[in-house]
């Protein structure tokens, strides 16, 4: 039938888009993190305080005649306070292709929790005029004893690091500090997701009470949102969220699975952008059709719009970071995403209650 045929066809062309917003936003994402592709680094799972650490890293390209060097430094448990533990020998000719070994062995440092390498490029071997520079991820540190040591090597993480001039360059421009939020904007998101919360179970009741045609279910679905919007005013007037993603980084660190957190956050947050996605194409396929159901899309849609930035927020990505860094009059571009979708809402849910009930759905 040509209709069925249409209706898999636009089936077809939904799944699809979702797939391809999906794989777009997690290669935009992946792309966020700048890892530097001109080597490749094996490393230890962990370092034990008066014994050899061994970096094997193999020089994928080399830009120019030069120079490669290895050295290891430490951190607190804060990944602050980094400084300098030991060199692993004379800088050796860069060559493309090529895999050396660095061996230290790793000194005794007041403070001292995690540890990681330096690998940098030089024409002539020196620090001052790297042209290139990466670290490895941060190796805990451990002493004799205490635990039992993994020293196999394995791929590690790379970073990107600015070399010498780079930061020297950095410093001598005027550097904007990053903003912070401002204190009122918490409050003002759970004042308007209270708010919200309070429409939305007006809403649910005017429902059941207008008892009007096709809104069997609307009652309940405004329960829901309402639920939702509370914990949400909850949160965003505790201060929990911040408190929680602390502590999923502290656990993450405990765990030894702080790293292995980046490509779960890429593929929430790509499922995320593929569901809103999704959503949306619900939303326009039902607000085409007359009848009191478009206030609930409307207030699903930005309730939507809320739950997913915010969650986007803890899993605390960097490319979310840089975003909620950018603050004008103290209000980050998230946030801002996050108070237009408390406020679509909230009106919603005002435009529910007082819609009339003389005309029922077509």
């Amino acid at each position: 039938m040509p209709n069925d045929r249409y209706r898999r066809r636009l089936i077809v062309a939904a799944a699809a888009a979702l797939v391809l917003v999906f794989a777009a936003t997690w290669i935009v994402l992946d792309l966020t993190e700048d890892r530097p592709g001109w080597l490749v680094v094996e490393g230890p799972e962990t370092a034990v305080v008066g014994r050899p650490i061994e970096f094997r890293v193999r020089l994928v390209k080399s830009a120019r005649p030069g120079e490669i060097d290895c050295t290891l430094h430490h951190a607190n448990a804060e990944r602050k306070g980094w400084g300098h533990l030991a060199s692993s020998g004379p800088p050796q000719p860069a060559v493309a292709g090529k895999t050396y070994t660095f061996v230290f062995t790793v000194p005794e440092h007041e403070d001292m929790a995690y540890a990681f390498a330096l690998v940098y490029l030089s024409p002539t071997g020196k620090w001052q005029d790297g042209t290139r520079a990466a670290t490895t991820k941060y190796i805990p540190v451990v002493r004799e004893g205490a635990a039992a040591a993994v020293t196999a090597l394995r791929k590690t993480p790379v970073y990107r690091y600015p070399t010498a001039a780079e930061s020297a360059r950095k410093t001598a421009r005027p550097v904007r500090p990053r903003g912070r939020p401002s204190v009122w904007v918490h409050p003002v998101l759970g004042a308007l997701l209270l708010a919200a919360a309070l429409a939305a179970v007006k809403a649910g009741g005017r429902s059941k009470a207008a008892a009007l045609p096709g809104e069997a279910g609307e009652r309940t679905i405004w329960l829901v949102f309402a639920a939702l919007l509370a914990v949400g005013a909850a949160v965003e007037i505790s201060g929990i969220a911040g408190h929680v993603t602390a502590w999923g980084r502290r656990l993450a660190e405990q765990q030894g699975v702080y790293e292995l957190r980046r490509p779960f956050q890429k593929t929430i947050m790509a499922a995320m952008a593929a569901g809103s996605l999704g959503l949306f194409i619900l939303f326009i396929r039902a607000t085409r059709k007359p009848g009191s159901h478009r206030f609930l899309w409307w207030a699903g849609i930005g309730l939507g719009a809320y739950l997913a930035v915010s969650f986007a927020g803890v899993l605390s990505f960097h490319a979310v970071d840089v975003a909620r860094g950018l603050v004008w009059h103290g209000v980050s571009p998230v946030d801002a995403v996050r108070g237009v979708g408390a406020a679509v809402t909230f009106a919603a849910a005002l435009l529910a209650v007082r819609r009339k009930p003389d005309r029922a759905p077509i």
